[in-house]
């Protein structure tokens, strides 16, 4: 038999006892459970025991008993000592070192004599710790509720764990564990030290820790330096404290804590605490106390002897008429401060004012950059609250004065422009000439108010004239009718487009925007006559093929000095190659879009005349543009007030007409019905140019020059329609046939085709002439046709062939 064969059980009984045979069993001899009933292990006496055989290949499975005696370890002897103390040990990391605290124990309060011998690894040493009204024992270290031991008197149970030998058994006494001694510290009474400031006014904290503790500390033992310590002061948060709320030991450079900030400490009493944290001999020390913190002197700067609410300080401006800020900020120290210290000085304070509510900004804050919002809060004339600024220095504290209300006032000279009667200029398309001139001519500077002459300039004053607004340009610029102080420039004014002031009678508004001197004068109106410029204007004479001349005569067709924006009227009048009388009328393209046209087809059309836009489709003649032209200049004055303000408002000349009429009457041998085209030629031919500039600010100008429109010969060529099969075609295939001829260019048909001439000739079969020019024949017979070109823009070769017609 061996112990992995058999089954080794002992007749064991419950631990909650038994009667009759209940609660008794055959159980391992560690005990176990069965029924829901506990059985302990085997133990020390006279036990029924069963050895059971598994069986195995060749015995069967039996089973003995038997009674045994089992016998018990010797008994374990703790004697302890009381009254003992035992000085609680530490790491370097000041913390206790408990395996070195049970050794001591064991040293100190096991006596030598005893059995077995007792060692920190066969024992387990705890601490009374009462809870309530339960006592219990916990680790030395402390658990869940209770902490670790301390120095101070505990009750001690020591309890051997057993072995083999022996049986485990403890003991309790008292004993009294001690600190480590703690230093020698010699200290100061009402200590007090010095806070060190930067030129700039700022304390310098990079030795305030030394500082404070070189005013506590005269010595320790052992010694200390202000690197082992923790120093700390009782600060009150930046924001402000409610009882315990916004007060905490802080840093003496302040910090942040529980998201509230702490201010450096500062001059005054503080408290201060001192804490060292103990080493591994000696136990940890804390100094705390009041600390004196002494400072600067008050700052050096008072206000003047005969300060009172309410006086009057004048507003520094600058030539731009905005603040002078920084002359103003000097101008209310001068007024208001002075220094009591000879080496310091009032132009180092900031000059502030009350924006609302003790709100403090510079004289030029500007908070949104609103007109309307910042107009409520910045620093400008009238009752201003005034408030000095100085950080202080290295000898003086931070100023601290009290308020100051001041009334600003503009203490400039009134300005006042006085404008000449009778002044004119000449109108330029450079407005800053224009202006210049109204400067030097307008302006009666004998008699106006102003600061001298010759340290002013155009951009002084703000000139304006009375004049009507323009439409866009889909309209043709022309007159708005609604009257309004606008730029000499032109430009926008409530939403409406202004022109630059042109020539005529002019009302102009004069206003001086005023310097660093003079306050700004009243407007000053007054009027001023503007002259009509002369304009030269030029011909470029040259040659272009016949139907390309819209695409070839560009802007440098016709140029004017000055390059101003003119309207340009173009007149080609010459001989085509047809050897007719040809006179092509070009009109500004503003004249032939957009309202323009609407109100010149609605004058005319009240005036019975054939409207623009029917001469344009329809066509008219010489005779008729003469007579409409001569109707209108004849009159003069005379004409109807619907004429009168179509020309004001579309902005046409009187005398361009007369121009225009003059040039149609310079073409010689020109008679009235030869027919007005508009645009420009599109037949060759040889035609003279006469070009007339409209602009109300200029006079008419008038040029001459020619223009040559030439024939295509190059790439030109007939080409017959059909073809003629074998050259014989039957009378009834002669009556559909297109004996047609197209005029070809580069390819493509000419897009005229009207200088194409035919000759159609022959015999029929009936031996009868045949001869015309425009019917082919469609008899039967033998003919020959020949077709040539011309006149017109196109000249090519002539082309013939013979052809015959069967029954």
């Amino acid at each position: 038999l061996m112990v992995s064969n058999v089954t080794i059980e002992y007749y064991a009984t419950a631990e909650s006892g038994s009667a009759g045979n209940i609660g008794k069993e055959w159980m391992p001899l560690e005990g176990g459970t069965k029924d829901l009933l506990t059985y302990p292990a085997i133990s020390a006496g006279d036990q029924q025991i069963q050895i059971s055989f598994k069986g195995d290949d060749t015995y069967k499975a039996s089973s003995e008993t038997t009674t045994v005696t089992f016998t018990e370890r010797a008994d374990s002897h703790i004697v302890l000592k009381s009254g003992q103390k035992v000085a609680l040990p530490y790491t370097d990391a000041t913390t206790v070192d408990f395996d070195a605290l049970r050794a001591a124990i064991l040293q100190q309060v096991v006596s030598e004599d005893i059995t077995p011998v007792l060692t920190t690894e066969n024992t387990e040493i705890k601490y009374k710790f009462t809870f309530g009204l339960t006592d219990t024992w916990v680790d030395l270290t402390g658990g869940t509720i209770a902490p670790a031991v301390s120095a101070k008197s505990y009750e001690i149970q020591i309890s051997f764990k057993g072995d083999d030998a022996y049986k485990a058994s403890s003991e309790t006494t008292t004993v009294t564990f001690t600190e480590r001694p703690g230093i020698e510290a010699v200290t100061k009474e009402n200590p007090t030290f010095k806070l060190a400031f930067t030129a700039d006014g700022e304390a310098i904290y990079d030795n305030i820790r030394q500082q404070v503790w070189g005013a506590v500390v005269v010595s320790t033992n052992p010694a200390l330096t202000v690197d082992d310590v923790t120093i700390e002061y009782y600060a009150t948060a930046e924001s402000g404290s409610l009882g315990s709320t916004g007060k905490a030991w802080m840093p003496l450079e302040g910090g942040t804590k529980d998201w509230l900030t702490y201010p450096a400490i500062g001059e005054g009493t503080q408290e201060v605490r001192i804490t060292w944290g103990g080493s591994k001999d000696y136990a940890a020390w804390q100094w705390k106390g009041n600390v004196a913190v002494t400072g600067r002197a008050d700052a050096p700067f008072r206000l003047k002897e005969g300060v009172t609410e309410g006086m009057t300080v004048a507003m520094v401006y600058n030539r731009d008429q905005s603040i002078n800020y920084e002359a103003t900020a000097q101008a209310l120290r001068d007024a208001l401060l002075e220094s009591t210290d000879p080496n310091i000085s009032i132009d180092d304070v900031t000059v502030q004012y009350n924006t609302g509510i003790k709100n403090y900004q510079p004289l030029n804050y500007s908070p949104t950059g609103s007109d309307i919002i910042d107009q409520l809060v910045k620093f400008g004339l009238g009752s201003q609250t005034i408030h000095f600024a100085w950080n202080g220095n290295a000898d003086y504290k931070p100023l601290k004065l009290d308020d100051v209300k001041v009334n600003m006032e503009d203490h400039r000279i009134a300005s006042a422009v006085v404008l000449k009667s009778g002044a004119s200029i000449t109108y330029n398309m450079d407005v800053n000439v224009m202006l210049q001139a109204i400067f030097e001519n307008l302006i009666d500077w004998d008699a106006s108010t102003l600061p001298e002459k010759g340290t002013l300039s155009v951009a002084d004053f703000t000139i304006e004239y009375y004049g009507e607004n323009v439409l866009g340009e889909e309209d043709g610029g022309i007159s708005g009718g609604v009257p309004n102080w606008a730029p000499v420039a032109g430009g926008t004014v409530k939403t409406l487009k202004y022109p630059q002031m042109g020539a005529g009678e002019q009302q102009i508004r004069v206003t001086f925007k005023g310097d660093e001197a003079y306050r700004p004068s009243t407007p000053i109106e007054g009027n001023l006559t503007v002259n009509k410029a002369k304009v030269s204007v030029k011909v470029h004479s040259t040659s272009i093929y016949a139907e390309e001349a819209k695409d070839k005569l560009g802007e440098g067709f016709v140029t004017t000095d000055p390059a101003d924006k003119f309207d340009i009227y173009t007149i080609y009048g010459g001989m085509t190659s047809d050897v007719t009388g040809s006179v092509f009328v070009q009109l500004p393209e503003r004249m032939t879009k957009g309202t323009i046209i609407m109100l010149i087809d609605q004058t005319l059309k009240g005036l019975h005349q054939k409207t623009l836009t029917e001469m344009m489709q329809q066509g008219t003649t010489v005779g008729e543009l003469r007579k409409l032209l001569s109707d209108i200049v004849g009159k003069g004055d005379k004409l109807p007030q619907s004429v009168k303000d179509l020309l004001k408002k579309v902005g046409i000349d009187i005398d361009t007409l007369v121009k225009l009429n003059e040039a149609l009457n310079k073409f010689p041998g020109l008679l009235d019905n030869v027919r007005v085209a508009f645009g420009t030629p599109d037949q060759a031919g040889i035609y003279t140019v006469y070009a007339i500039t409209n602009n109300k600010n200029y006079e008419t100008g008038f040029g001459m020059g020619a223009l040559v429109v030439k024939k295509h010969y190059s790439g030109v060529k007939l080409q017959w329609n059909q073809t003629i099969p074998n050259g014989k075609l039957t009378a009834e295939e002669a009556k559909n046939f297109d004996f047609g001829v197209t005029l070809m260019y580069d390819g493509n048909p000419a897009k005229k085709q009207t200088n194409v001439h035919y000759l159609y000739s022959g015999f029929t079969s009936k031996w009868k002439t045949y001869s015309s020019t425009t019917t082919p024949p469609t008899e039967p017979g033998r003919y020959v046709v020949t077709v040539v070109t011309l006149g017109g823009n196109y000249q090519a070769a002539p082309i013939t062939r013979a052809f015959q017609i069967t029954k």
